[in-house]
């Protein structure tokens, strides 16, 4: 177990509800969100301060002084950092997503030792590496591995204490399949590569990370599918294999209703030039908001809804009579809910960008941050719109990807 100081600071903070912290912070989170714009990654005071709301250790169990949180608390969380600026709200929930998910199936030493640190927060770059780089190989020395590796979209790498790795996406210079161990990379034994030059989530600080020759101990280890269900825990969160992605169909809900309430706000001052009539008069933007309210409500309400349903269909623990993993027929319309909220949301944006005219085009507007964010948000892998083919083969008998059931990335 962690200190009793961390579990005691965690209870005397959750007294205040997440939600009623992230309101508290909103002046905080938008100076934030503009100085990572020009950063490209979020600063560190603004990552001291979400740590000391707990922002990153929500999603864990109490065990380890998180506040052992559902799927539904999580979305409601990101959701509301993301309404207020896509980039904290991606740093929110990558960040808080990978210290929860990583616990899974560690080992309870590691586990201790990671978050036994008040700011621990674990980055992930698993993507394909830009430019030249040592590669993505590791090989077995003693009981412990030697890193050769760079990876893309290690978002929050900037303020991260430790960096995740996970097997097939390293391989073994020996076999050149999967290495039978995941890795963790403490801090000052990772660099960070400056390739994160994006329009949208400019602030996410999604660089790559690089390890050339970095010795990994076997006390640092995790299996080689640190991802898989988990009997450790209770919550079935730690079972669900969407954890990784209804947190991103989060973002863009949040950044959806952002968008929205901005434009709420311009429709109050705006007369279009060379009309008469402001926009909030005018018949046309009644439709439109009308539409984009309930567009985003019911995308919301079906990721809200399904999660609920996954999680209570998982119910406790195996060994307490729960299951390890959901039914397919419970699962699909989850994830697919997911998916589908990105789409919506991008959709949605780009029909309020283009119905506030060139003020939506203006860097200063926050509409224009809201579109960047909305269309890079529904780009991600995990809820790309990819996902409406894939799932629905398995409507016409098609067996699903494997691949669907167990995370493979953060």
């Amino acid at each position: 177990m962690v200190r009793a100081e961390i579990i005691e600071r965690q209870n005397e903070i959750k007294q205040t509800p997440m939600l009623e912290r992230i309101a508290g912070m909103r002046e905080m989170l938008r100076q934030a969100g503009d100085e990572a714009q020009e950063l490209r990654h979020l600063p560190a005071w603004a990552a001291r301060e979400m740590a000391a709301q707990g922002f990153y250790r929500f999603a864990l169990p109490a065990d380890l002084g998180g506040e052992d949180v559902t799927a539904r608390e999580q979305i409601e969380n990101v959701e509301a950092v993301s309404a207020i600026d896509g980039s904290m709200g991606w740093c929110t929930h990558i960040n808080s997503e990978i210290n929860g998910l990583i616990v899974r199936r560690m080992d309870r030493a590691l586990c201790d030792k990671i978050f036994d640190d008040w700011d621990a927060l674990v980055c992930s770059g698993h993507g394909p590496p830009n430019g030249p780089n040592p590669g993505t190989t590791a090989r077995q020395e003693g009981e412990g591995w030697r890193l050769h590796y760079q990876g893309s979209f290690a978002s929050g790498c900037h303020n991260a204490t430790w960096n995740f790795l996970m097997s097939p996406i390293v391989t073994d210079e020996t076999t050149g399949e999967g290495t039978t161990a995941s890795f963790m990379i403490p801090r000052g034994e990772f660099e960070i590569v400056d390739t994160w030059d994006t329009a949208g989530m400019r602030g996410g600080g999604s660089h790559d990370v690089r390890m050339d020759g970095t010795y990994v101990p076997p006390e640092h280890l995790l299996p080689a599918r640190p991802l898989a269900p988990s009997e450790q825990w209770d919550n079935p969160t730690f079972r669900n294999p969407c954890h990784a992605v209804y947190n991103k169909a989060a973002v863009a809900l949040g950044v959806c209703r952002g968008a929205i309430d901005s434009f709420v706000e311009l429709a109050q001052i705006k007369t279009p030039w060379g009309l008469a009539s402001p926009l909030k008069d005018m018949p046309q933007v009644h439709y439109r908001l009308g539409e984009a309210q309930a567009t985003l409500m019911a995308a919301r309400t079906w990721v809200l809804e399904t999660e609920d349903a996954l999680e209570a269909h998982l119910g406790p623990k195996p060994s307490e009579g729960g299951r390890l993993e959901p039914e397919w027929d419970v699962f699909w319309p989850a994830y697919l809910a997911c998916a589908h909220a990105a789409q919506a949301a991008r959709h949605i944006v780009g029909i309020i960008n283009n119905t506030a005219g060139t003020t939506g085009s203006r860097m200063e507007s926050p509409l224009e941050r809201h579109l960047r964010d909305a269309q890079q948000a529904a780009t991600h892998a995990l809820i790309s719109w990819r996902h409406y083919e894939d799932i629905g083969k398995s409507f016409v008998g098609h067996e699903p990807s494997p691949t669907y059931m167990e995370l493979r990335r953060a």
